[in-house]
Formats: C-alpha cells, structure tokens, sequence
C-alpha cells in the first residue's frame, strides 16, 4: 500500500514542481492496479523503495536493512494510519460544518477550524462579557420553564426556536442578526428571552417588557435597533428616548410601565423562569429542544431547522 501513500504526497508536490509529476502518474497506475489486487507494472514501488533506502543507509546500516525486510509490512502500516487520519479528519470537518466544533455540538476542545473556539464563546451570567467554557452535562433544558409573556413571533408554528440573550453580550450580538435572518427565512416560531449580564441590563429588560406589553410588533423593531447600535445604548436616556420616539411609542406610558413595582415582579420571574433552563452564559438557543451554546456559523443553525441535505441544495 507504499504506492497509495506515495500517490497522495507526489499528488500534492506535482502541483508545484514539475518534476514530481511523472511519478505521480506511475504512483497513479501503481494505486489502480494494487486496489484491484494485481501487483505494479511499472516497478513503482521497488523505485520509490531503493530510493528510500538509499536515503536510509547513509545513516544507519541497520536501519536500512531493517527496512528494507519489512518494507511491505510498514507500508500497510503507514496506510492504515493515513486511512484512519483521513477518516478522523473527514470527520471533524463534517462536524465542525453541521455543529460548530469539530468535535461535536458544544465541545470546547481544539478545533483547527476554530483554533479561538469563538464559536463556543459566552458570557457568564455575573461576569460580563467573559469567554465560559462549556459544562460537560450541564442539564440545559426548556422542561418545566414556563414562557408565557416572553416576547414571541410566530407562536403557532411547530418549529421552535428559544433563544436566550443580553443587549450587553458581544456573542449574542453576533449570533441575534443570524437568528432573526433565520426567523424571516423560514416563519418558524421564535421566542426572545433577555437575561441581564449584567446589572445595569435590568433597565433593557424593563424597557422590553412593557414596550412588549404596549406593542408586540413595535417590540421586535425595539429589539432589532438595540442590537444593531452600541451595547450599551439600552442604558442611553437619549437612545431610549429618540428610539421609542422614531417607533412612535408613548415615552411617559412606557416609564409609568418601568416605573411599576408590578412590572419589577414580572421582571422578576421571568429572569426565574430562565434560570430554570440551567443555562450558564449567553447566548443559549434551543432549536426543537436542541441545544446551542456561543454563536454558531449560521449554517449550524439552518441545519437543525431544515436538515443538511436542504441547506446543501
């Protein structure tokens, strides 16, 4: 099996050296004729092996005729390794295109496609905007949590999308746009559950709740224009005031709603009712009760709503 390995390597050196192009068509013919179980015509492999040894013998006498022995030996060995390090590598990059990780949904371990592992980045609840490492069976769940009164689009679709974020969060930032491209693609039902990172974010989530309870259409367009402008502009009396102005809302029936003692209870519980999904960072999205920690590729999300084959046509 030296020729399929050699055919492989030769395959890539032709491409920037002329030289090595010959033998790639030899180390070719060789790897038709060796898969159908007949041996080499051309004497391929005894050239490529007489070179080797060749190379070998200047250094050690020993080694050479160690090798030149079990040649045939080490060369099925080395082809099962490349096998098996071509399957593992076909692998992860299968995995890396449908999940986000090479390893698998939410798997923070080394990704060559995601050496920064940005795609399982989150921020900590507490913490600000910090990087958390995913918990191995952290139990994340939408049984039992109760999402009425969270803002919602598309309610009767049998989809579900839940997707768990803050305005102050770069990763929800970057993974909200997908999301909501997502949602205008394909009406599929799409609940937004803010949850503060930090404390200054309870005001956004006041603010949300009674622009909600005032306007469920103008809601989401209050949504968007705090996700397209700077992190912090929940907490921007102007923004907030020019924003709900520009959305032709009633400022003073909005602060009378902030201002509420009933609204800060509803807050609140909602804030409770997150919480019972064991979640530990944002963003977190359930998709049909399948879960997504940190900001995936688009792809990864299109994927578990429509399938692979859908996505790949």
């Amino acid at each position: 099996m030296f020729c399929i390995i050699a055919f492989v390597v030769l395959a890539v050196l032709s491409i920037f050296s002329a030289s090595n192009r010959a033998l790639t068509k030899e180390a070719f013919d060789c790897v038709l004729r060796r898969v159908t179980l007949r041996p080499c015509t051309t004497g391929f492999d005894e050239k490529m092996k007489a070179k080797i040894l060749g190379v070998v013998i200047m250094r050690s006498e020993r080694a050479a005729r160690f090798l030149n022995k079990h040649f045939e030996m080490l060369s099925w060995f080395f082809f099962v390794l490349f096998l098996a390090s071509t399957i593992w590598s076909a692998r992860g990059l299968y995995l890396f295109y449908v999940t986000g990780s090479c390893n698998g949904l939410n798997d923070t371990g080394f990704c060559v496609f995601d050496p920064k592992g940005e795609n399982n980045e989150v921020s900590a609840t507490g913490e600000g905007c910090s990087v958390s490492q995913f918990l191995p069976g952290g139990g994340l769940t939408l049984k039992g949590v109760n999402l009425e009164g969270f803002p919602v689009l598309n309610p009767e679709s049998p989809d579900k999308i839940v997707f768990i974020g803050c305005y102050s969060c770069d990763y929800t930032r970057k993974a909200y746009p997908m999301l909501r491209a997502l949602v205008k693609k394909f009406p599929v039902s799409f609940t937004f559950l803010h949850y503060p990172v930090k404390e200054q974010s309870d005001l956004s989530h006041s603010l949300g709740y009674c622009i909600y309870e005032q306007d469920a259409d103008k809601y989401w367009q209050w949504n968007d224009a705090l996700f397209a402008a700077e992190k912090d502009s929940a907490s921007d009396p102007a923004f907030v005031q020019q924003t709900l102005a520009n959305l032709g809302l009633d400022q003073a029936k909005v602060d009378a709603c902030v201002n509420d003692p009933q609204t800060a209870e509803a807050v609140r519980q909602q804030k409770s009712e997150v919480e019972n999904t064991r979640f530990f960072g944002t963003p977190t999205v359930f998709i049909n009760g399948v879960t997504f920690v940190g900001p995936k590729p688009y792809r990864v999300y299109a994927i578990e709503l429509r399938g692979l084959f859908y996505w790949l046509r």
